[in-house]
Order: structure tokens, then sequence, then C-alpha cells
């Protein structure tokens, strides 16, 4: 395999990867942070057992960290020159997510039992917005990478 090939080829695994792992952690998350968002729609937050307040904010955690380590591996991956301008917007896009991410975590106070439902409906926001732009994105790669 020529160099080249070599580094798209690895280029491919590493977004693959990032794509998997995002995908997963997001499933994994899914159940507490719809139990946050049902809490804060029906003013029910105060219901949340401090059983759950403590898995919800070590999930979180988990998952940022887990969001943080992916991040840092797109980060150091090599884009193929034609792919250059591509990966640059992606990894603003996932930057943005990663930090979306924090944010929802940051929003969750395990300790005081609260919200900030502001800081956590921003954070989805955001969470929104930069999965829409990292999705142009890596429809844009899909087609460079055939």
């Amino acid at each position: 395999m020529v160099k080249a090939q070599q580094v798209m080829v690895h280029y491919a695994q590493v977004i693959d990867q990032m794509l998997e792992t995002t995908e997963q952690l997001t499933t994994d998350l899914n159940g507490d942070y719809e139990l946050l968002k049902e809490a804060i729609a029906t003013d029910t937050v105060g219901d949340i057992s401090n059983d759950q307040w403590g898995s919800i904010k070590a999930n979180f955690d988990q998952g940022v960290a887990a969001y943080q380590k992916n991040l840092a591996e797109v980060k150091a991956v090599r884009p193929i020159a034609k792919a250059m301008g591509i990966h640059h917007l992606l990894l603003a896009a996932y930057t943005d997510y990663v930090a979306g991410c924090a944010q929802m975590a940051a929003s969750v106070d395990a300790t005081a039992h609260t919200i900030d439902t502001a800081a956590f409906t921003a954070a989805e926001k955001q969470q929104d917005d930069s999965s829409l732009a990292m999705n142009k994105q890596i429809a844009r790669l899909s087609q460079i990478l055939r």
C-alpha cells in the first residue's frame, strides 16, 4: 500500500471510531439525559433520588472524559491533504459538541440536587447545533474517502 493510501485508511479508521464512540456514548447517556429533561419539563427535579443524582453525575462526568479522549484522538490524526479543510471544520464542530457535553454535565449539581436549567438548555442547543455541523462535514468526508 502506498503511503498516501495508508494515511487515508488510518484517517478513515480514526473518524469512524470517533463516530462509533460518540454514538455509543450518546446512547449510554440518553437515559440520564431524558430523566433530567423530563424532570425539568414537569418541574419534578426534587423527586430525583439521591442514588439517581450520584449515578447521573458520575455517568455524565465519565461521558465527558470519554468524549474528551475521543476529541484528542481526532486532533492527533493526520488528515489526507484533500480533506484538510473539511477536517478542520469537523474538528471545530466536534470540539463545540464536547464543550456542550461538558457544559451539560456541569449544569447538574448532584450535591445540591439541582440543575441549572438555563445552562442545561444552552448545552442541549449547543450539542444539537454542533451535531448538525458534524453531520454536514461527515457527509462531505464520506464523498472524499470513497
